[in-house]
Parts: C-alpha cells; sequence; structure tokens
C-alpha cells in the first residue's frame, strides 16, 4: 500500500482483518494528516460504523441555499456529518495496525518495475535519502490525485481543481446544524459553502478552477460577509471527467488504485470521501476473493451520473440558479430531505417525479457543451 490515505488506511484495515500481509508506505515522517472540516452525509456512518465516529465533530440536519438573495431551505431526515479529516485517517490507521498491518513513514515512492517474483518498488528513506527496495505482488495506490503510483503504471495524470477554505468563527446566532451554501457563478461554477465545525468555528469555502483566482475570490466573500479568516485550508482536488479503471496488470504482479487516486469523487460537490471508501471496498474484494465487480459498477454509475450533472451546471447563470430555487416545490424540497448525495439516482427520480420544469432547466444546460466536458470519456 503507498499512501496513507483514508482510502488506503481503510483498504489496508479490510485485507489485513482478513489475515493478508499488509505493509503502508508514506512519505511524511510522522502520521500527521493535514486537518481539513470535510462535509460527507451518513453513508459513511453506515459503512464505518463506530471506526468513524472519532471523527464526527457535528450533524448538520438543515440546509440554506441562496442565489441573489432568494433562498431555500429543507430539513435532512438523515443528518450529513461535519468530520476532520485528520481524525479520520488516525482512526483508520489505528484500526488497521491493531489488525496486523504494518507501516513504514518517512517512505518517498520513486519507482516501480517488474522484477522476478513480482513488483519492484522503489523508495527513497527521508531520514538518510538511502534507496530502499520492496518486492510485492500486489500494490494499492492510494497517494491522491497526483498518485505516483498511477504515474508510474501507465494510468494518466487528472486533472484537479483548488478547494480553498477558511476558518471563520460563527455570528452568535448561527444555527449550529445548518449548512449554507451559495450560488455565484461569476465566481465559481461550482458554489460556496458554510459548515459549522465546532463550537462558534466553521469553515466557509469554495472550489474553483484558478488557484489565484479562487483565492482572490474568496478573500471578497469573506470580507462582504463580515467573516476574519482564522486560518486557511486547502487542496488540490482530483476532477472527475469518466470512470478511471481500477485494476491493471503490471508484469506478472497487481496495482490497483483507490480514492483520489482513481479520480472517485462526485464532481457535483468534489467530495470523494464515501465513494473513496466504497472504491477502497470493491478493491478489497477483489484482492481477497477476485470480486468486488458489482460495487465498482454501482461505483461508476454514480459517478458519471454527478458528471451528467455537473456538466448542466457548469452552465447556469445567475438567473439559473436563481430559477432553480424558485422552483423547489414542497415534493422537490421533500425529495431533498429523503436522500442525500450518495443517493443521486433516487434523488433525481424524485425530483423530476415531482417538479418535472427540473428536468428541462437541466437538459437546457446540457445543451451547451464547453471546455469541461470536452475530451471526456462516458
Amino acid at each position: 500500500m503507498v499512501g496513507g490515505s483514508a482510502a488506503g488506511f481503510y483498504t489496508a484495515w479490510l485485507l489485513s482483518r482478513s489475515g493478508r500481509r499488509v505493509r503502508v508506505y508514506e512519505q511524511a515522517d510522522r502520521l500527521e494528516p493535514s486537518s481539513r472540516s470535510l462535509i460527507v452525509t451518513c453513508r459513511m456512518r453506515e459503512m464505518l460504523g463506530s471506526l468513524g465516529e472519532p471523527s464526527v465533530v457535528n450533524e448538520i440536519r438543515r440546509f440554506e441555499v441562496w442565489s441573489d438573495g432568494r433562498s431555500a431551505q429543507f430539513s435532512l431526515d438523515r443528518p450529513d456529518l461535519i468530520i476532520e479529516r485528520a481524525k479520520l485517517i488516525q482512526s483508520l490507521a489505528d484500526r488497521a495496525l491493531a489488525n496486523g498491518a504494518e507501516l513504514s513513514l518517512g517512505r518517498r515512492f520513486l519507482s516501480l518495475s517488474s522484477g522476478p517474483g513480482g513488483l519492484e518498488l522503489g523508495f527513497e528513506r527521508r531520514e538518510d535519502g538511502a534507496r530502499e527496495t520492496v518486492l510485492a505482488s500486489t500494490i494499492v495506490g492510494a497517494d491522491g490525485a497526483l498518485s505516483e503510483v498511477a504515474r508510474s503504471a501507465g494510468w494518466p495524470r487528472p486533472e484537479t481543481v483548488p478547494l480553498l477554505q477558511a476558518l471563520v468563527r460563527l455570528p452568535a446566532d448561527y444555527p449550529r446544524d445548518t449548512v449554507r451554501v451559495w450560488f455565484v457563478p461569476d465566481d465559481t461554477p461550482y458554489f460556496y459553502w458554510l459548515i459549522p465545525e465546532r463550537g462558534d468555528r466553521g469553515a466557509l469555502g469554495l472550489i474553483g478552477e484558478d488557484g489565484a483566482r479562487t483565492r482572490r475570490s474568496l478573500e471578497a466573500f469573506l470580507e462582504k460577509h463580515g467573516f476574519d479568516p482564522l486560518e486557511y485550508q486547502g487542496a488540490r482536488i482530483p476532477l472527475y471527467r469518466g470512470w478511471v479503471p481500477v485494476h491493471r496488470r503490471f508484469g506478472e504482479a497487481d496495482v490497483y488504485l483507490v480514492g483520489d487516486a482513481a479520480c472517485q469523487v462526485k464532481v457535483t460537490t468534489v467530495g470523494g470521501i464515501v465513494t473513496g471508501l466504497r472504491g477502497a471496498h470493491a478493491v478489497a474484494q477483489a484482492i481477497l476473493h477476485a470480486d468486488g465487480a458489482g460495487e465498482l459498477r454501482s461505483l461508476r454509475r454514480e459517478l458519471n451520473l454527478h458528471l451528467l450533472v455537473r456538466r448542466s451546471l457548469h452552465q447556469f447563470r445567475q438567473s439559473d440558479y436563481s430559477r432553480l430555487l424558485d422552483l423547489l416545490n414542497p415534493g422537490a424540497r421533500q425529495s431533498l430531505e429523503r436522500f442525500h448525495r450518495d443517493e443521486a439516482a433516487r434523488m433525481l427520480w424524485r425530483l423530476c417525479q415531482t417538479q418535472p420544469r427540473l428536468l428541462w432547466l437541466g437538459l437546457r444546460g446540457l445543451l451547451t457543451r464547453d471546455i469541461f466536458s470536452s475530451g471526456s470519456e462516458e
């Protein structure tokens, strides 16, 4: 296993608890993942159970969505979770190590080559710069959006987009169970969010397309809404443009990808925790039982559906978002309350049944194809 990500350690736990010998190689000298507040659906809790609970810092039961002075509100039948990324990774790592997985820190991945009886992995030891060679029959690349394992094994480098958010103090009257979302397409084709973390702190951020412009937009938005940044958090997120096969034969061995390394990210919201865990589960099943194809097909359908929605939303102007909010009748709001983002097919089906004009609004966006969809694969 190369890379100490959430998807990587989840894979390591699933394999090690089934009796497989697993070693995770991580380039950091200490397992101290960078902190970032994330919002996920209750699907994470359903998948991980108590394993994910140490990372949960808040529960969200209500959304407020804004566009050009208009707003729509809806409550959630099942709460979303605010999690701390570093705590999730640490919890998964602890459980994997408790089940027998081993961890080698301070190992920077250098190369992958076919050798007698398997694959030879080259690492640089950060402590002294010496080269270390490891022989393995199965490799799992869990080393993020710019995966060196993927590049070495022949996968193309994915496009990434910047995620930037500022930790801010929340107003005294801000409801701690509510997320606010603003659509401002002149700033970003995605959206701004404000998620209450814990106590009086929250994370206000956006996903952009250009790093420098994203920073300027966030700073202007903070000033406009009267927030002072306490600190900034950022990352480069892979942009899903079509399914990435997760397995390749390399010589006499197998190479798999999980999580961001496989672009397993919902491109509507650029969220990848739940989808990365699903991909990790499928890869573990493939390694253990030569199974997992069903889960991968389901994940592929889900990610492609999010891609279809994103292609439409990428064309939306401010007036389109305002129109979208106006169309949220009681039936449509009930659909948003009942189904979450990791049930996209069920949610969209119900939305189209309860408010057919939403379908026409989405189809209009799909009639114009821009740089986002050019060259992508279904």
